[in-house]
């Protein structure tokens, strides 16, 4: 056959026998290896897309709020309303319209400790979401997740007051467990329509009586926002200029359209590192100069 031998004709036959095998192991690979692997691959991140744009706003919701409070509480440190003893106060409403009222206090307090208490919260959910997701290769995930960490350090680090004299300063502390604990007591609702308590609900922990927490977890809330001292010094305040610095990080990065005009005097203004406890210390008074 076309002059071709039949040895020749049978060495074709193996060549071709042997193309048509490795093409079809090719294509079996890639179909279901290849293929696979990156469509499972494609669904993980939409999985971890989903759950990052289920909780973007209320975690910059709620990074907001607090830090309205906490730049408010850096304009006149410490304010009288995180004073423990507002919590006793069992007026409904306000008797004097003046920001000295009991109950005004109360609330100022009660709100400070909630809008803390819900950030953990809806911290807490996502991290419950993304515990079985693979969360490492995402770029925006990375530094959302360097932001969350730089503010549990802010919450929970000791190690951070590292003047000579730190034996005699005065501070507070959540640590991490405590915050994950925090979240959990805040979380609400079952399945999909799990999200964190509002405040009519948290304002119930608290017994006005005794002036006590329900919750022994949002007790150690209450006990790192309220009674702030001058004399001796408190380091807490050094932890709420950190905090509002890594706040104000989370919100660029989650919504830079959130970012107010104060916020981005704070992020220009503050120091690159806050590791130098002088220069931590300097860079607040000359907040708090410039706010009077």
């Amino acid at each position: 056959m076309f002059g071709l031998s039949l040895q020749v004709i049978l060495g074709l036959s193996v060549v071709g026998t042997f193309v048509t095998v490795a093409g079809n192991l090719i294509a079996s690979w890639l179909t279901n290896y290849v293929f696979v692997r990156w469509f499972e691959q494609w669904k993980a991140r939409q999985a971890l897309f989903n759950v990052y744009r289920r909780y973007r706003d209320p975690i910059v919701l709620a990074a907001i709020e607090l830090y309205n409070r906490i730049d408010e509480i850096s304009r006149c440190y410490p304010p009288n309303f995180l004073n423990s003893e507002n919590l006793k106060h069992q007026a409904i409403f306000p008797s004097t319209n003046t920001q000295e009222d009991a109950h005004f206090q109360q609330y100022k307090l009660i709100s400070t400790i909630y809008r803390l208490c819900a950030l953990l919260g809806w911290l807490e959910l996502y991290r419950q979401e993304v515990t079985f997701l693979d969360s490492g290769s995402n770029r925006v995930n990375l530094r959302f997740e360097a932001c969350l960490r730089c503010i549990r350090v802010d919450l929970a680090d000791g190690q951070l007051n590292e003047a000579e004299d730190w034996e005699e300063w005065n501070d507070r502390l959540i640590f991490r467990e405590e915050q994950r604990a925090i979240g959990e007591v805040m979380i609400c609702g079952t399945g999909p329509s799990r999200a964190v308590m509002g405040y009519g609900n948290f304002y119930e922990l608290f017994d006005t009586t005794s002036g006590t927490v329900v919750s022994p977890w949002i007790e150690v809330a209450q006990q790192f926002v309220c009674d702030h001292s001058v004399n001796p010094r408190d380091f807490r305040e050094l932890r709420l200029r950190r905090l509002v610095v890594d706040l104000v990080k989370l919100i660029e990065l989650l919504d830079p359209h959130k970012m107010s005009k104060e916020m981005r005097e704070w992020q220009k203004d503050a120091p690159k590192e806050a590791s130098s406890i002088r220069q931590i210390w300097s860079w607040w008074r000359s907040q708090k100069q410039r706010s009077l």
